[in-house]
């Protein structure tokens, strides 16, 4: 079947790359922050006879707003409200209380001003209504609250004498700018509610020197305690994944029992990561310090994060498995194809966003990252040009069901087997099992033959008898090699016939033409039945007392029967 595909699969994609770049330019228009307001323009109406009025030069013209230019970042990282906190938390777990001093709104002295961040930590400490790492880490803090634009509440803090409400404020600094600072209205009721709490000293049950050692600002006895922990979380995940896997067996063996198996064995590392991750977030909430906690519950949404895409891919490669399968079963090859690409698509999509969840969680701001493209994003698609036609050109071609995989096809003037259509090319084993890739654009727009798609295999050979074939012995030929055509059981015996189609200086040329019909039949198989019928034509053609020749003229020397020996018996 030859598929002569002459659409224009290049302009169609140029279309589509101008319209995105179009689409995703009005979306940064949109969304662009902080935009550049100018005075409404006054219509001016001018009455039929009379003159037109001159412009006052002294009226004033509108002067376009400039946005505001963002604060320097602040050293310390104090410029956000997540960068003060986590400061904080890092300089007083590496007890340089003189630098955490620097992240309280306090007039205490400097001694004063460690003591109470010391005891400001130790109720960070003892845990928080609200994790961190929800901390806006915007400039100017979060604006869905009903606090004032210089506050922002952080954490409430319960103990035996209340709750406490963690509070930043805002301040301007002369040398500094605005940095977000531990409110005073809190800083004053830290210490009473630090003489309500009763302080566990845990470092006492280890030996003296894990307290003195200390590695990246943590004491040893804190490592071992933390090697401990990520120990059981493994081999409690390891024990529940198991588990599971026992009970999927169990749940599933009936209706997917040649496959099963091997469908669990893809989900180990998944079930183990999210397992995993749930077991570290309920670590996060026995661990000693809050910047402990904080980086416990960062490690299980990282962990979460990729297994769950990790998850989603191995669920969508079971998934093309069964369906490959059922659709082999139901002769329904051209979707495998379909199947294949859709799936690649999806697994594409889920490393999107994973990379978009990934800058999310480190803070960057995705959709001001997607504004910040605007015009460039017309330049961004129409580079894309080749690229999106591949891709386009992949899903015409699966569509229309051109070309599918395992198919023996001449694209472009290669002639091989489909090995696989990808998101932007075809690649194809030639005979010589050398590897050609073709980009789908271009099997798109070319011709395309597709052996693999023929209905019936056709039977087509001539040959030419000698010039002194008699007319009966042509007959017997044509009516013996008709008979052989008529009684296979896989040849279509009304496309079947063997005729005399011209005489040649050689002799008379026959040919044969018929259809080889059977079902589920290969190229091959048609090979090896093609091969008895010609064999079956040979010995006819010999039975008759004739013989094939080539189709050209030829002189036949024959010697007599009996040749005399010598000179005197020829006398």
């Amino acid at each position: 079947m030859v598929y002569n595909q002459k659409m224009s699969a290049a302009s169609c994609t140029r279309t589509l790359c101008i319209l995105m770049g179009l689409l995703v330019a009005s979306f940064a228009g949109s969304s662009a922050q902080n935009p550049v307001q100018t005075k409404p323009a006054t219509a001016t109406v001018q009455v039929p006879g009379t003159p037109a009025q001159a412009p006052n030069p002294s009226a004033p013209t509108a002067v376009p707003t400039p946005a505001p230019t963002p604060p320097p970042p602040d050293p310390l990282g104090r410029s956000t409200p997540y960068g003060a906190v986590l400061g904080f938390l890092r300089a007083a777990e590496a007890q340089d209380y003189a630098r955490a001093a620097k992240y309280l709104d306090s007039n205490l002295s400097e001694p004063k001003s460690e003591e109470l961040a010391l005891q400001l930590k130790s109720l960070l400490d003892l845990g928080t209504a609200t994790d961190f790492i929800t901390l806006s880490r915007q400039y100017e803090g979060s604006l869905e609250d009903e606090l004032r634009v210089s506050r922002e509440k952080i954490a409430v803090v319960t103990t035996s004498a209340g709750q406490l409400d963690i509070v930043l404020n805002r301040v301007a600094r002369p040398n500094e700018g605005s940095i977000w600072l531990f409110s005073r209205e809190t800083l004053d009721r830290v210490p009473s509610f630090y003489a309500s709490t009763q302080h566990k000293d845990f470092s006492r049950h280890f030996p003296a020197w894990t307290s003195r050692v200390r590695f990246l600002s943590i004491p040893v006895w804190r490592w071992s305690g933390i090697l401990i922990a990520i120990l059981l979380d493994l081999l409690i995940a390891s024990l529940l994944a198991r588990f599971v896997r026992w009970i999927l067996r169990i749940s599933f063996r009936r209706h997917l029992r040649p496959n099963v198996d091997s469908a669990i064995v893809k989900l180990n590392g998944p079930i183990f990561g999210l397992i995993l991750a749930l077991l570290q977030r309920i670590a996060a909430d026995y661990a000693i310090s809050a910047l402990g906690r904080h980086y416990w519950i960062i490690g299980s949404i990282l962990t979460a994060v990729f297994s769950a895409a990790w998850m989603l891919i191995r669920l969508t490669d079971i998934f093309t498995s069964f369906a490959t399968h059922r659709f082999l079963l139901q002769q329904h090859v051209e979707r495998i194809t379909f199947v294949g690409l859709i799936s690649r698509l999806f697994k594409i999509l889920i490393l999107i966003v994973l990379i978009i969840a990934l800058l999310t969680l480190a803070g960057v701001n995705v959709s001001t990252l997607f504004a910040g493209l605007g015009i460039g994003g017309i330049a961004l698609a129409l580079a894309a040009q080749k690229t999106l036609a591949d891709l386009f050109g992949g899903i015409s071609v699966v569509m229309r069901g051109a070309v599918r995989v395992n198919d023996f096809c001449t694209v472009a003037g290669q002639t091989g087997t489909v090995v696989d259509i990808g998101i932007s090319s075809l690649r194809l084993r030639t005979n010589g099992r050398s590897i050609i890739s073709i980009p789908n654009s271009k099997v798109a727009e070319m011709e395309l033959e597709n052996f693999s798609m023929r209905d019936e295999f056709w039977i087509h050979q001539t040959f030419t008898l000698r010039f002194d074939t008699t007319h009966a012995t042509v007959r017997k030929v044509l009516d013996e090699i008709s008979a052989i055509l008529a009684d296979h059981p896989d040849v279509d015996a009304t496309t079947a016939h063997v005729r005399v189609i011209r005489l040649t200086p050689a002799g008379p040329e026959v040919e044969v033409f018929a259809y080889y019909d059977k079902l589920g039949a290969d190229f091959d198989s048609f090979l090896y039945e093609q091969e008895k019928v010609i064999l079956e034509m040979m010995r006819v053609v010999e039975e008759a007392g004739t013989s094939m020749t080539t189709p050209m003229g030829v002189v036949r020397l024959e010697t007599e029967k009996s040749q005399p020996k010598n000179l005197s018996d020829r006398q």
